[in-house]
C-alpha cells in the first residue's frame, strides 16, 4: 500500500504535544519485540524532537544512538573483499591511506534503522528526506566501525545535482546529522570529514560523464579521506540474460563534433544516452545527425555487481536516475533479488516518466510510474515524493 504526506502516517498536533511519555512507551514495545534495542534518558520527549531538526534521538551519548545498543550476530555479517572490490590498480584507491572497514553495515541493522528513522521523522515533510536517512545511515557506520554500502545507477559526473555527492560530500547547508562529545563539526558544512566508512558503486554508461565522475570521486579521496569507490563503466539491461553487451546511443562530445553538436545544453549532450536507439524522444530525432552508436559493456545489476566483487545482501541505499527507464530497471531488479535482500531506502527520479506517459503512454499497461509504485509497494516499500524523485522506504 502506497504511502503519502497525507495519509494516516501524519502526526497530529495533539499527538505532537505528547512529551517522554509516549516516546518511553514506544520505545518500549520495540525493545519487548527484540527489534532494536535503545536506552531513554529522562529528559527526552517527543516536543523537543519535532521542534528541533538536530535530531537528538539519532546522536551522541552513544546509548542514545539507534543501532548502536545491540551487538551483530556473526551470521548476520558479511566481509568486503576488499583487494578485488577496492584494487590498488584505481588512483581513487590509492590517493590516501585509508582502508573500508571489512564488514559492511548488515541488512538487519539498516532494516531496523530505517523503520525506527521512519516513524520519528516521516509525520514532518522536513525531515523525511532521502538526504537525512542518508547521513543518519552513514553515521551509524561511523559509530559502528562498519562499511556503509550503496548503488547508483546513472551517476552521471559524481557531482551535477547528484543526491550522493550532497548529502555526504557538500551538503549545502542540509546538516541532518548534528553533533555532541565533538565528534562531528555542527553546522552548516559537510558532517562527514573522513568518508572512509562510504563505499559507493557508481554506474554511468556515458564515457565523458563517466571520466568526469572518475575525477570527482578521486577529489572526494584527496579532500575527503575516501578509502574506496567503484566505478563502473557499463549499462544496466535485462533485455537478454546472456548478452555482455549492448548497442548504446549517447551524443557526440568530441572535440571534432559537428559543430551544431557543440552548441546544445549540457542536458542535451550528457543525458540522452539510452539502450533504446529506435528512441522516440524528440530530442533524438532533432539531433540525429549527433548521435554516436557505441558498444558497452551491459548486463543486470547484480550481475555488474557480482563483476565487480561488490555483493548485493547488505545494500544500504539504491538511488536511480536513468531518463525514465526506471520502471525496466527496478522489475529486472526484484526478479534477481529476493525480498529479504531488498535495499531498505530506493531513491528514484521520476519526473521523466510522469512526462514519457503524457507524450509514449505504455501499450495496455498502466504508467510507468503506476507500474513503479505497485512494484515497490508490493514489497513494502512506502513512498514520499520529493519534487522529482521519489524517496521509497521498506518497512517490514
Amino acid at each position: 500500500m502506497n504511502s503519502s504526506r497525507n495519509n494516516n502516517n501524519t502526526t497530529t498536533a495533539t499527538q505532537r504535544r505528547r512529551t517522554s511519555v509516549v516516546i518511553i512507551a514506544f520505545v518500549a514495545s520495540i525493545t519487548a519485540s527484540g527489534i532494536i534495542i535503545l536506552h531513554m534518558r529522562a529528559s527526552c520527549n517527543l516536543d523537543n524532537y519535532l521542534k528541533n531538526d538536530r535530531h537528538d534521538l539519532f546522536i551522541a551519548p552513544e546509548n542514545m544512538l539507534v543501532g548502536v545498543g545491540a551487538a551483530d550476530t556473526k551470521e548476520s555479517m558479511i566481509e568486503l573483499d576488499i583487494d578485488n572490490a577496492c584494487p590498488r590498480s584505481s588512483a581513487i584507491n590509492t590517493k590516501n591511506n585509508n582502508s573500508p572497514p571489512p564488514n559492511l553495515m548488515p541488512l538487519d541493522r539498516l532494516q531496523s534503522i530505517v523503520n525506527y528513522w521512519h516513524e520519528i521523522n516521516c509525520p514532518q515533510k522536513e525531515t523525511c528526506q532521502f538526504a537525512s536517512i542518508g547521513q543518519h545511515l552513514l553515521h551509524i557506520a561511523m559509530k559502528r566501525n562498519q562499511t556503509l554500502l550503496t548503488v547508483q545507477v546513472g551517476a552521471m559526473d559524481g557531482r551535477s545535482n547528484d543526491p550522493m555527492y550532497g548529502m555526504f560530500v557538500e551538503t549545502r547547508g542540509k546538516n541532518y546529522v548534528q553533533a555532541r562529545n565533538g565528534d562531528i563539526a555542527p553546522g552548516r558544512n559537510s558532517p562527514f570529514p573522513d568518508l572512509r566508512n562510504w563505499l559507493p558503486v557508481m554506474i554511468e554508461p556515458v564515457p565523458k560523464n563517466y571520466e568526469d565522475m572518475k575525477e570527482t570521486y578521486l577529489g572526494i579521496a584527496n579532500d575527503k579521506g575516501l578509502a574506496c569507490a567503484v566505478p563502473i563503466h557499463a549499462a544496466v539491461s535485462y533485455e537478454d540474460s546472456n548478452k555482455t553487451s549492448c548497442s548504446f546511443c549517447r551524443f557526440n562530445t568530441a572535440d571534432d563534433a559537428p559543430a551544431t553538436c557543440k552548441g546544445k545544453p549540457d542536458w542535451v549532450k550528457l543525458q540522452l544516452g539510452t539502450l533504446d536507439c529506435e528512441h522516440s524522444n524528440p530530442p533524438y530525432k532533432k539531433n540525429s545527425q549527433c548521435i554516436l552508436n557505441d558498444t558497452l559493456p551491459c548486463n543486470s545489476l547484480v550481475k555488474l555487481l557480482a563483476d565487480n566483487f561488490v555483493p548485493t545482501e547488505h545494500i544500504a541505499m539504491l538511488q536511480i536516475d536513468i531518463e525514465g527507464y526506471e520502471y525496466i530497471l527496478l522489475d529486472g531488479m526484484f526478479k534477481e533479488i529476493p525480498d529479504e535482500s531488498l535495499p531498505p531506502v530506493i531513491h528514484f527520479e521520476h519526473k521523466v516518466m510522469k512526462y514519457q506517459d503524457m507524450t509514449h503512454p505504455l501499450v495496455n499497461r498502466t504508467s510507468r510510474v503506476d507500474h513503479t509504485k505497485e512494484l515497490l509497494s508490493s514489497r513494502g516499500y512506502h513512498f514520499y515524493d520529493e519534487g522529482e524523485d521519489y524517496l521509497a522506504l521498506r518497512l517490514v
